[in-house]
């Protein structure tokens, strides 16, 4: 689940990154959806984007938190 806005930067770069991985996921807007927007603040955040993995949180555009939890290894080349 992706909680983001549309004119969010972060929210962008997180919507390419799970494109990237091959990863599908689900997005709420939470300038249009009032729940949305409370889920989000439910989960502690205050602001966009708000990823959830298999329960899991992570605020903000973190690429290597992300991966971890999709189970990607970084790439040590």
């Amino acid at each position: 689940m992706l909680y983001s806005q549309g004119y969010c930067e972060f929210s962008e770069m997180v919507r390419l990154h799970l494109v990237s991985r091959g990863q599908p996921y689900t997005e709420r807007d939470v300038d249009t959806d009032k729940s949305a927007r409370q889920e989000m603040l439910d989960l502690g955040a205050s602001g966009t984007p708000v990823t959830v993995i298999d329960g899991e949180v992570v605020i903000g555009f973190d690429e290597e938190s992300i991966d971890e939890l999709l189970g990607h290894r970084p790439y040590n080349g």
